[in-house]
């Protein structure tokens, strides 16, 4: 049994994705909890409008989007039901690189000031600190400065698990929105620090093998999606505010201090 709680997404009508994660982390001894995914077919109209609060950076969250933002939510609960230190949450979509299990097997290399560790990579350049806030065999983990799409595979304190489930009992954006871009209040809030290289990938990024159509898919309907038009105050506004993040960037990678690299998945 691993010594950090592992917690799988998993929706009730995906049980062959229940059973390839499984495989995969079986073969490297690792134990896992499985969350019952809510499911988007079964939210009403009535459940949407009860947790979602108006228009998102990227359009109105389609019920995928909404039904992923509340599984998460049903993991960090627990977490805080349990009273776990730290755990892992997973969707059942990641494939795990070769040392995951010597890796999750303990907690210790948690530094003691994160919030959330990100254990996957989009495959798109991120800011990362170049110091190493610690180290687990041949993996570092380093304070993660900057956007880094999708939240398939992540830990999470138990204090930020707590305050993530108060803050967010309304939203308006899509949960790697909210926890991994640096446009997120919330994510501006909380110490986000990224595991390199990364321990899962998405298994569409792995062998190009994902489909829209997938039953055991969170963001169906996201391509449709239309991004609303904004004002010109608006755009502006946002403009001059990753103005000011750009700048902060380039200050701090002449102190020596950032470096911005793609992350390896192993």
């Amino acid at each position: 049994m691993t010594s950090l709680p592992i917690f799988a997404i998993n929706l009730d009508r995906a049980p062959e994705r229940l059973a390839q994660l499984g495989a995969r982390l079986d073969a490297q001894g690792l134990a896992f909890e499985r969350v019952a995914a809510v499911d988007a077919r079964k939210l009403s109209r009535a459940d949407i409008a009860r947790h979602v609060d108006g228009v998102g950076y990227w359009g109105r969250l389609t019920p995928s989007e909404v039904a992923c933002f509340l599984s998460h939510r049903k993991c960090w609960k627990t977490i805080v039901e349990r009273g776990v230190s730290h755990a892992a949450v997973l969707e059942d979509d990641v494939v795990p690189g070769a040392a995951a299990g010597e890796v999750l097997s303990r907690a210790d290399w948690v530094p003691p000031d994160a919030d959330l560790v990100k254990l996957e990579i989009s495959l798109k350049p991120v800011w990362l600190a170049c110091q190493r806030a610690a180290r687990r065999g041949a993996h570092s983990v380093r304070r993660l400065y900057s956007s880094h799409d999708c939240a398939a595979a992540y830990v999470v304190t138990r204090s930020a698990a707590r305050w993530l489930v108060a803050e967010t009992e309304r939203f308006r954006d899509e949960v790697d929105e909210v926890l991994f871009t640096e446009r997120s209040s919330l994510n501006r809030s909380m110490r986000v620090y990224q595991m390199e290289p990364a321990l899962f990938l998405q298994k569409h990024r792995f062998d190009d093998a994902g489909s829209v159509g997938d039953p055991g898919s969170f963001i169906k309907d996201r391509e449709g999606k239309v991004t609303p038009k904004r004002s010109l105050v608006v755009r502006l506004a946002r403009m001059c505010a990753q103005g000011r993040r750009d700048l902060v960037q380039s200050m701090m990678v002449s102190l020596g201090r950032r470096h911005t690299d793609v992350v390896d998945f192993r």
